[in-house]
């Protein structure tokens, strides 16, 4: 079996046979996800990449070897297994023991071993964990990928001590910045400041941003959805299918309820872009008491499907016992829960504040703030005063006045550019934004 996933092991250039490979390939658009070059290579490490299905880990994995083979690594030495064929730990452990007598067999004596959907075997832990103690791969390089369940369960945390040099690696859509490039807009990137001072100088892209914007918010930065609106210029009904297939089976298997997880999505569907309490939540959307609301927005958190960002006073102090802000982590995940859950869909302006909310907090801790009427979208704590954003795609009438130590404020517009005021497509094109974000999960 494992010699059908490898098959460089009988040439370098087979790896095109691999599907993964060969839809890459093949696809109008594709881009090397950046969590390939953040991976420890270095032996021993131990990397865990976590991320939604359909977020692109498989392909990210070929890539690697791929990379490895163009590098004239041993392809001996590349071991990759999709284990969702697996039923549990003790099949996981005899593979591995069936790799470990091939490379003895041919020589070799360390390894890239890259294993992916790990998750699906029960107790998929205890196969590594005795591989690692027992010192067979204390000269190997490990890339092990998995669902969300992944870290939501704490399964990453059986591993203390073991882990060498790897990384837990966070991989999320691909970002807008990025989703311009591949539409050929070149746009220089740097970090907040430099965002937030370059819409004089490339004005004249706006119109084209704007476009670009517009298709970002139907295929967010899910490579099924974007390769197939490039292909044919809409999102098919079953890459949303295969999304919301996946959603439900991380939920199923960590026992939760689908009813409450769906009223729950729906609540926050519609309460986008506005304060949204706990109580709201459980009395106006039916998710049982305040303790069983409070739980699904931490399921949805910890599946890095949602983004809940805290008020903060005008003094920067967090406001925990107040109202949050939720936002999905991508514009797709909204058209597709929003079709689960039979709500409407945000309208442009709301979308666009969660893509720069959410964009901001891959880069810093992102709050909100309010003072009666007023308020500031999105606030960012910086060393001295902090910077405040509002997204406003109507007309802009003026700023508004600082709110305490929120001094810094911005307007992110439809296409208004004046001083203050920068369209908002220009400012994420211009921000640097990572798609993997790396995670200090374990002790």
């Amino acid at each position: 079996m494992i010699e059908d996933y490898n098959p460089w092991w009988v040439s370098r250039d087979r790896i095109g046979e691999v599907e993964a490979y060969r839809r890459f390939e093949e696809s109008d658009v594709r881009w090397i996800p950046d969590v390939v070059d953040r991976l420890s290579l270095r032996p021993f490490s131990l990397n865990f990449v976590f991320g939604p299905r359909q977020v692109g880990k498989t392909t990210a994995l070929v890539l690697l070897a791929k990379r490895l083979l163009d590098g004239g690594v041993d392809p001996s030495a590349i071991f990759y297994l999709s284990c969702d064929r697996l039923a549990d730990y003790r099949e996981l452990d005899e593979v591995l023991g069936d790799y470990l007598r091939f490379r003895r067999a041919n020589g070799v004596s360390s390894s890239f071993i890259l294993l992916d959907e790990v998750t699906y075997p029960r107790e998929w832990h205890r196969a590594l964990k005795g591989r690692i103690d027992g010192g067979d791969l204390r000269n190997d390089v490990l890339v092990v990928t998995g669902s969300l369940s992944m870290s939501a369960k704490g399964e990453m945390e059986a591993f203390p001590g073991r882990r060498g040099m790897g990384r837990n690696l966070l991989m999320l859509p691909l970002p807008f910045p990025r989703y311009a490039e591949l539409l050929g807009l070149k746009v220089p990137r740097g970090g907040l400041d430099f965002a937030l001072s370059g819409s004089a100088r490339y004005s004249h892209l706006v119109t084209e941003l704007n476009d670009a914007l517009g298709r970002y918010l139907v295929t967010g930065g899910f490579p099924s959805a974007v390769r197939e609106n490039f292909r044919t210029g809409r999102v098919p009904g079953g890459v949303v299918a295969d999304f919301i297939s996946s959603v439900a089976s991380d939920i199923n298997k960590l026992r939760r309820s689908e009813t409450f997880f769906k009223l729950a999505v729906r609540g926050i569907i519609e309460r986008t872009s506005s304060e949204l309490s706990y109580q709201t939540l459980a009395r106006s959307f039916g998710v049982g008491t305040v303790k069983t609301a409070i739980s699904y927005v931490e399921l949805l958190e910890r599946l890095y499907l949602l983004k809940v960002v805290e008020q903060v006073d005008q003094d920067g102090n967090v406001l925990v016992r107040r109202g949050k802000k939720l936002y999905f982590t991508d514009p797709f995940i909204y058209r597709a829960l929003s079709s689960w859950t039979f709500a409407d869909v945000p309208d442009e302006s709301k979308l666009v504040e969660g893509v720069v909310a959410t964009h901001l907090s891959r880069l810093f801790d992102v709050f909100y703030a309010r003072a009666g009427e007023r308020e500031i979208d999105v606030a960012i704590k910086g060393d001295g005063d902090m910077v405040g954003l509002e997204v406003k795609f109507g007309r802009v009438r003026g700023l508004a006045r600082a709110l305490g130590k929120i001094r810094r404020l911005y307007v992110l517009s439809r296409d208004e550019v004046d001083g203050n005021v920068i369209p908002a497509s220009l400012f994420l094109a211009m921000l640097d934004v990572p798609q993997s974000v790396e995670l200090n999960v374990l002790a």
